[in-house]
């Protein structure tokens, strides 16, 4: 038997560049998954710190901003064999995914060298010499069998040179934490005189950005006290977008329509009370997918299969968005074109609000120092003048991720630096190049999936351990032309690998690994979602599997909860109630001392961060109107609440405002929303609650009404009994037209 050292001195040698979520998971699947010392990995990362992108505090100054939202949930944003611990929020915030990625590290014990950057690499006699310099300062030279690059795509943030000569604050999106510091240049000048900041992208990273600005001008201009920045109420954003973007919010309807029977016919109808899950838990549903292997969807899509996912896509968010303006409108040609995707919870109804304004086209050029010209599809040219910043959610340059590798070797990778979505020409779904078989890409391409990053890891490892099935697989792995073709394709997705489903039952194939189903599920039925722990491979540790298990378990607590419990319908609901609402009240008293009558009028949901400690959202409740009393007449009337939501009891509560209108006073009452036992009835979801106020009893009973993830109109009824009232209050809202 060979000893340890023997052992040592036998195992292949791997240097690993990155220390984000695919190198981590690159080393531990290299260190875990295969013998012991079949591998020695070391792991240079530049930066004093892991986690790549991923902040791991709050204070972390990195290209994510510590407070952004993930927009895909922790079930997806996680490794196979490291759960997420059961508290943490749906949709965690960058700083927690850092920490999530440091107790990932210290669980599976991945050393890592920190700033240690690698600034040069060349191959002699079939290994990698890798160059690294030192806390900046000493230079090596290391040798290598294998090299795996886990950069990742966000090398160099890209910045149009066609706003040169302006004289506002440009910043990239990755660098913006604040209105504040943008305005200000973080704090080195006042701020520039203008109202408009203009976010330039309209795909995935601008409309984040675009709505978490005015989230942020809404919270300065709706909370009590000294603003953060002077005047917050005169900002608009201005979003300039090249096509109309879906926009989903962050929870999606599993069930938005509902078959009911009419005569003998069957038809498909709004489902008003459908049952409410993250959106990946809904989008990737492996039982929607046809018998038989997984096709790719994405790369190049057709007219039919744009269509299909349009239409997808309006049945789940509930409008084709025309209700948004034109520049978001889904109709008409659009909807043969690859649809464009984006995620957050507040963007369209700052649309709605007119707190965000879409221009459609592109930036022409700069026309004084604070105004630009936009030029539409057709050539016709707009200005948006008075500009206070510019943000450029253009993207990075994916090259700076791959300046240490020798010119020779990306000449043979056909490397690409125009190409934002395919740099280099790799196979096995941008793993690996059989021509460089010595050098692997883990998380190296447009938005990856963690659960993707997993797989190509452990297909590096079975392949360079000498796993046949993996040396077959490259060796007929024939995607490569389309991939090259995919460079130019006008018809080219916007993310060429988005089908998780696929990518994820490809490498299953490929690996040999058996997608977890239930036990009495036939071989070739699909079933449930797309989720990492689904996928652990046979050899897995004890350890390994417990930690998928307990990962299982509490995706399966969620499915429950939501389809009997009514979870995350609060949260659906109170996402839905942002922006304003016209409103018709009537009151009829039982008391002559207390008048009848009706008013007509407009509420407003304004977003604000949360006054209350224990609450995730918070709106800032504000209503005025024409009251019309029985006895004849109108008087103006005004009134004000704040509502929270908490997603820790999955709760939303009202509270009474002081006369400042925006003061947070004393509570009101709870909203609990009651199961329907009338099963295949359109009914819309209620709520309930009962509070003493003081001598007042308050019964209040809700209805909201969904179509999709949007709220077509809702109710609430108050029956008010006091020693000096006793009447009944009925509220009808719905959106302006």
């Amino acid at each position: 038997m060979l000893s340890r050292a023997s052992r040592y001195k036998m195992a292949k040698s791997v240097c690993i560049i990155g220390a984000g979520p695919s190198g981590l998971v690159a080393a531990k699947t290299l260190t875990h998954n295969v013998l012991k010392d079949t591998f020695h990995v070391t792991v240079f990362e530049a930066s004093h710190r892991i986690g790549g992108l991923w902040p791991i505090s709050k204070v972390d100054d990195g290209m994510v901003n510590p407070d952004m939202c993930v927009n895909q949930s922790r079930h997806t944003v996680s490794f196979s064999d490291f759960a997420w611990e059961e508290g943490k929020a749906s949709f965690p915030k960058a700083w927690e995914v850092g920490e999530y990625l440091e107790r990932y590290r210290e669980r599976y014990g991945v050393s890592i060298r920190l700033k240690t950057r690698v600034v040069g690499t060349e191959i002699e006699e079939e290994r990698w010499k890798v160059r690294v310099r030192e806390d900046e300062e000493y230079e090596k030279t290391y040798d290598f069998d294998h090299l795996i690059i886990a950069t990742g795509f966000f090398g160099k943030p890209k910045i149009p040179k066609i706003f040169d000569g302006l004289n506002v604050p440009i910043w990239h999106s990755s660098k913006v934490r604040d209105v504040k510091g943008l305005l200000t240049e973080g704090g080195s000048k006042p701020p520039a005189p203008g109202k408009n900041i203009v976010v330039v992208g309209g795909q995935m990273s601008g409309v984040e950005t675009a709505g978490s600005l005015a989230f942020e001008i809404s919270s300065v201009a709706n909370t009590p006290g000294i603003p953060a920045f002077p005047d917050p109420e005169k900002y608009i954003v201005c979003n300039v977008v090249q096509k109309p973007v879906w926009v989903m919010p962050l929870f999606f309807p599993k069930n938005p329509d509902v078959e009911v029977s009419e005569g003998d016919a069957i038809t498909k109808k709004k489902n008003p009370s459908p049952t409410i899950l993250p959106l990946d838990l809904v989008n990737y549903n492996l039982s929607w997918r046809p018998p038989g292997p997984i096709q790719n969807t994405s790369g190049h899509v057709s007219p039919e299969g744009a269509q299909m996912v349009h239409g997808f896509m309006e049945t789940y968010i509930g409008t084709d968005q025309a209700d948004l303006g034109a520049d978001l409108s889904m109709t008409g040609d659009i909807r043969s074109e690859p649809p464009l995707l984006a995620c957050s919870d507040h963007y369209t109804e700052f649309v709605r609000h007119k707190k965000i304004q879409t221009i459609s086209g592109r930036v022409s050029r700069a026309s004084s120092p604070n105004s630009i010209k936009i030029s539409d599809s057709s050539g016709n040219l707009s200005q948006i003048s008075d500009i206070a910043a510019i943000v450029c959610a253009t993207g990075f340059d994916a090259s700076a991720s791959l300046s240490f590798l020798p010119s020779d070797i990306l000449e043979t990778l056909q490397f690409s630096h125009t190409s934002d979505e395919f740099p280099l020409a790799l196979n096995i779904h941008s793993t690996i190049s059989r021509k460089v078989p010595s050098l692997g890409f883990v998380g190296f391409y447009r938005s990856p999936y963690w659960g993707v990053m997993e797989m190509q890891a452990r297909f590096l490892s079975a392949l360079w351990s000498g796993d046949a099935k993996a040396a077959k697989a490259l060796e007929d792995d024939i995607t490569i032309d389309s991939m090259l073709k995919l460079r130019t394709d006008p018809r080219r997705a916007q993310f060429p690998m988005g089908d998780y489903a696929y990518l994820m039952e490809s490498f299953a194939s490929m690996l040999s690994i058996s997608r977890q189903e239930p036990p009495s599920t036939s071989p070739d039925v699909k079933t449930g979602i797309v989720l990492p722990p689904r996928y652990l491979p046979d050899s897995a540790s004890l350890e390994q599997k417990n930690e998928a298990k307990t990962a299982l378990e509490i995706i399966d607590r969620i499915f429950s909860d939501s389809a009997n419990q009514g979870k995350f319908v609060a949260r659906a609901v109170f996402r839905a109630l942002q922006g304003f609402w016209h409103l018709e009240r009537k009151i009829s008293s039982r008391l002559d001392t207390f008048p009848s009558g009706s008013l007509s009028g407009k509420a407003s949901f304004l977003p604000r961060y949360p006054t209350k400690k224990d609450a995730e959202m918070e709106y800032l409740y504000f209503e005025e109107g024409e009251f019309r009393p029985s006895w004849g007449g109108t008087m103006s009337a005004k009134r004000s609440y704040v509502y929270h939501y908490s997603e820790s009891t999955d709760k939303i509560d009202v509270w009474f405002a002081k006369p400042d209108y925006k003061t947070s006073d004393y509570f009101f009452h709870e909203l609990e929303f009651l199961i329907s036992e009338k099963e295949g009835e359109l009914q819309p979801w209620r709520a309930k609650s009962s509070h003493l106020c003081i001598e007042d009893l308050y019964n209040v009973t809700y209805e909201f009404s969904f179509s999709g993830t949007t709220l077509a109109k809702w109710t609430s009824r108050y029956e008010v009994k006091g020693p000096k009232k006793d009447y009944v209050i009925e509220n009808v809202y719905t959106r302006p037209v």
